[in-house]
């Protein structure tokens, strides 16, 4: 999230949160149905933590007007596609090859290592040293899942620990977003 402040950057911060707020929520409802822990608590549990990272997105998207709007940079688009359809070929691929090879406990570990490896071109394409931050997390995640956990429990614990991480990542760039907009905000009153 470095450079010139923009209403578009604003607004990509925003879209960034939504998605890490939504696919978190997917990846905790994933986790507490293999855990047949569904329930009245839990699902009222994630769904309002979901409306809280949302609605400070929806804040932060708000916020956009204060700033200039820059011109589109279509590659940036471009790419950001191409990155998510190879991603998303990955994963159907993954889904395809691990409960042929009897590999289907791990199959929820092989998409969360496919998502960290897809922040590393996001963090150069969106130039957002977070997102390194958020695919290592995701990264080391899978693979200390894979190492460490019982294959009985493998699939539950790490859709939990998945979604946890995008949710923490979230707020890490709400908290990032806020601080990056009030320095902007007084650099701008000041000059």
């Amino acid at each position: 999230m470095q450079g010139k402040l923009t209403a578009n950057r604003v607004s990509s911060i925003a879209t960034g949160i939504f998605v890490f707020a939504g696919f978190g929520t997917g990846w905790l409802f994933w986790g507490l149905a293999i855990r047949q822990q569904i329930n009245g608590a839990t699902a009222s549990a994630a769904g309002f933590g979901m409306l809280a990272l949302m609605a400070a997105a929806i804040y932060i998207r708000r916020q956009a007007k204060r700033w200039p709007r820059a011109a589109s940079d279509s590659s940036v688009l471009h790419a950001f596609v191409w990155i998510n359809v190879l991603e998303w070929a990955a994963v159907f691929a993954a889904g395809y090859v691990c409960p042929r090879f009897g590999w289907a406990d791990y199959f929820p570990t092989v998409v969360t290592l496919i998502g960290g490896l897809h922040f590393y071109p996001l963090a150069r394409v969106f130039r957002n040293p977070l997102h390194y931050g958020t695919g290592t997390a995701l990264v080391v995640w899978a693979l200390a899942a894979a190492a460490f956990l019982p294959a009985d429990r493998l699939q539950g614990i790490t859709t939990l620990g998945t979604g946890a991480l995008l949710w923490a990542a979230a707020l890490v760039t709400i908290a990032r977003a806020m601080s990056i907009m009030r320095a902007n905000q007084t650099a701008t009153v000041q000059a």
